[in-house]
């Protein structure tokens, strides 16, 4: 058996992770200098990739459209709940054909492998607890980390789920159909849904195509890419050409090979909804100021 395909749940409003997807779907949330679901990418980037979306559909697109460098296609959900969107999905797929069927928001360990043997399987968690447990053949909606039921499964091909309903929650269907599964072992997978896990990140979050390091009041940015090395030579430019106009609403420019500057500990707007009008404000100010220089930037060389 061989697993060509890989089916992402990235749908819902990810509520749990609060401020960090009021303006972009969990699937992009950025864990360890990847959105979440880069990681995926990153570690499966010869298979061919089904994302289910529903929730700032727009955003993934677009980013996708930027930054995939795997074989995908978005589907737009069609109903609620975890088994939205699948059921479309499907129809994508061959009939005969193995695939794996993943939530955006884990995280799985180096030494992962899909099952190729030709049998059904679902993820337990083993590191993290889940709300429902699957222990001697049965799922139970039972909270546990031992036996977790994460969000991974593995089918010898889609016949076994092909009658999934538009709505509800996928594993209280799998019981109600008493739907046969082997156990997967996942220790050593993470699962971002909430925000209080994404606090525990030691590791700075930015995009994929450059990373930050952070020595002090410095920050230290360096691009990983041939697409971050080109966006880095312009905002060189840029923070040269800020500095020599005396350009104020920008952190402290240190040097610009590699670039370092002023690490500022700032916050994300959303978590500041008693000064986001003042902030705006602040903000449109310090642009309008910044187009005003636009002639001198026209006529630099």
């Amino acid at each position: 058996m061989n697993v060509d395909y890989i089916i992402v749940q990235a749908g819902g409003k990810g509520t749990r992770m609060e401020h960090l997807t009021a303006n972009k779907p969990k699937a992009l949330v950025p864990v360890e200098n990847l959105p979440l679901l880069f990681h995926l990418f990153k570690k499966f980037p010869e298979k061919k990739f089904i994302i289910i979306t529903d929730y700032k559909e727009d955003v993934l697109r677009k980013y996708l459209e930027c930054f995939a460098s795997v074989k995908y296609q978005v589907i737009d959900a069609e109903g609620t709940g975890t088994c939205s969107g699948i059921k479309r999905s499907l129809k994508l797929l061959p009939s005969s054909e193995s695939f794996m069927l993943v939530w955006s928001d884990l995280i799985l360990p180096q030494n992962f492998e899909i099952p190729l043997d030709g049998c059904d399987y679902v993820g337990i968690s083993q590191t993290f607890p889940c709300r429902w447990s699957f222990e001697n053949d049965e799922f139970k909606e039972e909270r546990s980390e031992e036996f977790g039921v994460a969000g991974l499964f593995v089918f010898k091909d889609k016949t076994i789920i092909e009658n999934v309903p538009e709505s509800g929650e996928l594993v209280r269907w799998f019981r109600d159909r008493n739907l046969k599964l082997k156990p997967l072992g996942l220790s050593g997978t993470r699962e971002f849904g909430t925000l209080d896990e994404y606090k525990k990140l030691s590791i700075e979050k930015c995009r994929p195509f450059n990373k930050m390091t952070i020595e002090g009041n410095t920050m230290i940015k360096e691009a990983i890419d041939e697409q971050g090395k080109k966006l880095a030579a312009l905002e060189k430019k840029w923070y040269e050409f800020a500095t020599q106009n005396s350009v104020t609403a920008i952190p402290k420019i240190h040097q610009t090979e590699p670039l370092k500057m002023e690490f500022i500990k700032g916050k994300n707007i959303y978590e500041c909804e008693d000064k986001k009008l003042e902030i705006l404000k602040n903000i449109i100010e310090a642009l309008k100021n910044l187009h005003s220089l636009n002639n001198l930037w026209t006529e630099s060389p």
